[in-house]
């Protein structure tokens, strides 16, 4: 047993002066008597004018002893060595990922972690530092500070809970970027396991080892991972896929509702591990669809389930080509696309088009407006030089987004034109001979291919649809995507031509309000539902939707992981030793000294 404050140990001079009150203490009641002779022992009190008398039994002076040593034993603040090792630095990761919301330890898993984090800070040290991190899509330092148990006990208690995945990689970032060398530091990672990639390669080395305190047990659940709205040639469906995640097989009713009305209601049966895909009917004026089950199982996160059904604003665009199958196909997957195909003597430049695409034509005044040019004419305004053999091709940036998923490995071209001294824009594909597609913002988002798509394997590769996907919703991106987001995903918002005011109402039906006229990124996405964009457009209001879904197959499984791979320990860093933890117990001493007090007070009055 150690003291914290051993200097309190002064306080001890009051049992003597207790003491010395009761030698100097006159007992002299007033008394009304016949005669004196009949309370000697009254008279006898009347002697003790001296200063000092003999000191008598009392029970009084006995609890006053007592709870004056046992106030004294508090003050002193005496601990006791607790049973975990500590460092003089504890950082403590705290997983509040959705997962972390699961049931299936009581009241949830977050808050058994912090039962089990609020027992560490108990057992800490005067000069003890505790760095609290919470670990969700963002990671956050909550609290670092020496010595203020309370105040790592109200920072932990204010901790809630998040619906978006956990970013373990980027908290340990943080976490490492607090200890400088020579620290004796050790981490503590209060998660169920359910965290994002884990980078472990060899630049990601900590300052500090890491114990890992599994949180949950597994449980049932039942969840909605998937919800998607397609619109045919006569009507339209909604496709939901949803699974049983434990062992034991579900009984439940599934809800189906449009704009918050009920349309079906269905008893569903899952077997254990067993997963099932229906087909919904969507009517036809319906805005937004849900789904949601009753399940009564221990996640509540992935019963309900939110989409869009109402079609995307469309774009038109022209195509004036002399014929190219492989490029009105590929245009065609873009279901907000209306597509205008025209060959090159019919083409007429009045039309209005969201974008115009020139196949192996070049008219005599290009538009003032988004466009992608293909093999233009040799003596058109965008012509290269002559053409030249080329071969393989390759990408000029191999991170380039216009380039995500598009394989140019097995990609060849025959001849394309020389575009070495092209001013057009920057290379986005390229080759040992040539500049092959070139890419520009200004004045508009604008594309030239300087070969024809014939003269290559382009077409026939599955890069060729990607790419016209990817230069297409860079070119005319929709103002608000309608499909479903990720808690805490960033939406990238493009105001309508003319807007002066963009809001975003959430689904708790708080508003937002965004500045016109500009590309917005939207990060406020914490929460499941519906949202909605309101843009004032020439005095009107035009409305479009988005969605947040949980959408995770791996949290809905609510499996723990029994152990996790995590980066190494610098090689430069030394484990440091540990020390034991100290457990106050001066608490309870007091509240024993009051009880003492108490009683004291209790013979006080019956006359002891």
């Amino acid at each position: 047993m150690t003291f914290l404050a051993p200097a309190a140990a002064f306080l001890a001079l009051t049992l003597p002066a207790i003491v010395a009150l009761y030698f100097l203490r006159i007992r002299r009641p007033t008394r009304v008597v016949p005669a004196l002779h009949l309370w000697p022992n009254q008279v006898r009190d009347r002697q003790a004018n001296v200063p000092w008398q003999r000191l008598r039994f009392s029970w009084l002076l006995l609890l006053q002893l007592l709870a004056a040593a046992v106030l004294v034993a508090a003050a002193v603040q005496p601990v006791l060595s607790a049973g975990a090792s500590l460092s003089r630095h504890s950082i403590v990761l705290l997983d509040v990922s959705a997962s972390m919301q699961a049931r299936d330890v009581q009241p949830t898993r977050l808050d058994e972690a912090k039962k089990e984090i609020g027992a560490i800070i108990d057992q800490l040290g005067p000069q003890d530092r505790m760095t609290l991190v919470a670990v969700g899509p963002t990671p956050l330092i909550v609290a670092s500070v020496a010595g203020d148990r309370d105040a790592l006990h109200r920072a932990l208690g204010d901790l809630g809970p998040s619906n978006g995945a956990a970013d373990l990689s980027a908290a340990l970032t943080l976490a490492a970027g607090l200890v400088s060398p020579g620290d004796d530091a050790r981490a503590y990672l209060f998660s169920d396991g359910i965290v994002g990639p884990i980078r472990t390669g060899s630049g990601s080395s900590l300052p500090f080892p890491v114990e890992y305190r599994r949180i949950g047990v597994s449980g049932e659940n039942v969840g909605l991972t998937s919800l998607v709205v397609r619109t045919g040639a006569q009507s339209r469906a909604a496709f939901l896929h949803l699974q049983n995640f434990g062992q034991q097989a579900r009984s439940f009713s599934l809800d189906w509702r449009a704009d918050g009305k009920l349309v079906d209601v269905r008893q569903l049966t899952l077997s254990g591990g067993q997963a099932q895909d229906l087909v919904l009917p969507v009517p036809s004026n319906a805005t937004v669809v849900s789904a949601h089950i009753d399940a009564g199982d221990v996640f509540a996160l992935d019963d309900t389930v939110t989409a869009v059904a109402r079609p995307p604003s469309t774009f038109r665009v022209l195509l004036v080509t002399p014929g190219n199958v492989f490029l009105q196909q590929a245009l065609g997957l873009r279901g907000d696309i209306q597509l205008d195909v025209v060959a090159p003597a019919d083409y007429k430049s009045s039309s209005p088009y969201a974008m115009s695409i020139f196949d192996r034509f070049s008219p005599p005044s290009l538009p003032n407006g988004p466009f992608i040019i293909i093999d233009p004419p040799a003596g058109s305004p965008l012509a290269g030089g002559p053409a030249i053999g080329v071969g393989r091709v390759r990408a000029a940036d191999a991170g380039d987004p216009l380039l995500t998923n598009v394989d140019l490995n097995d990609v060849h071209i025959a001849r394309s034109q020389d575009l070495r001294s092209d001013t057009f824009g920057r290379t986005l594909i390229t080759s040992l001979q040539t500049p092959l597609v070139l890419v520009r913002d200004e004045p508009f988002r604008q594309a030239l291919f300087g070969f024809d798509l014939h003269e290559s394997d382009l077409p026939l590769r599955i890069a060729f649809p990607i790419l016209v996907q990817n230069l297409s919703e860079w070119i005319l991106p929709p103002s608000v995507p309608s499909h479903s987001f990720h808690p805490d995903e960033p939406v990238t918002l493009v105001p309508e031509t003319g807007a002066t005011s963009v809001t975003v109402v959430r689904p708790d039906g708080s508003r937002h309000a965004l500045a016109g006229g500009a590309v917005a990124t939207f990060g406020d996405t914490n929460l499941f539902g519906l949202y909605t964009v309101e843009q004032v457009v020439s005095g009107r209001t035009d409305r479009s939707w988005f969605t947040v879904n949980l959408f995770s197959e791996q949290t809905s499984q609510l499996k723990p992981a029994d152990r996790l791979t995590l980066p190494p320990i610098s090689s430069t860093i030394a484990v440091s030793s540990v020390h034991r933890g100290q457990l106050e117990i001066w608490l309870w001493i007091a509240l024993g000294a009051l009880g003492l007090v108490v009683l004291e007070w209790l013979a006080f009055h019956r006359g002891l």
